[in-house]
């Protein structure tokens, strides 16, 4: 019952039992782990977030001009000298704001292509764990034999369940047809 919950080297990156945790971020500044695997969605992925973020920061810039710019037409309106403290405060705050804005835009440009990166690795991770498998497969020119897995961490977990049970199915239906063949030759 114990061996069945260890996981057998897949000839991909060695026995999964033997793989040290790091903490993600220090394996990317360290470059110990690849973390673009398929560039093109993983860009894209990334880029789309980033776009999110930035229509969402550009909505709320432009709120905070409105608001800003409706205090200036009230105080037009009353009649105030362009210098009187009411525009002076008004300008402060805008600058105050206006750089509080971007330090909060550069934060989550920042935090939004980092997150981008480490789950996106996790769904382009499985899918090329999962190809290079299948590549092997074909070149070796041979059955399906050993079982795959995913890291823990990774999405699609029922993937290479199903993969397996389909692998254990074929194993059984091979063992079937050779006692079969057996029983035939003793008869």
């Amino acid at each position: 019952m114990e061996a069945s919950n260890k996981r057998p080297n897949n000839n991909y990156e060695g026995s999964m039992s033997t793989i040290k945790k790091k903490n993600p971020l220090v394996s990317l500044f360290l470059g110990e782990k690849k973390f673009l695997i398929n560039s093109d969605f993983q860009i894209q992925f990334i880029a789309s977030l980033l776009l999110i973020s930035i229509i969402s920061m550009s909505i709320i810039y432009l709120a905070n001009d409105y608001f800003f710019h409706s205090y200036i037409q009230k105080g037009q309106a009353l009649n105030l000298p362009p210098d009187h403290p009411f525009f002076l405060m008004i300008h402060e705050q805008k600058k105050f704001m206006t750089k509080v804005f971007i330090a909060v835009a550069m934060s989550i440009s920042t935090l939004a292509t980092i997150w981008g990166l480490f789950y996106s690795h996790k769904i382009a991770g499985p899918l090329h764990r999962l190809q290079k498998y299948f590549i092997a497969a074909a070149a070796e020119n041979c059955e399906l034999k050993n079982k795959i897995y995913f890291r823990d961490n990774d999405f699609f977990q029922e993937v290479p369940a199903s993969i397996n049970l389909y692998i254990d199915s074929l194993n059984n239906d091979k063992v079937e047809a050779e006692k079969e063949e057996i029983n035939q030759k003793a008869a």
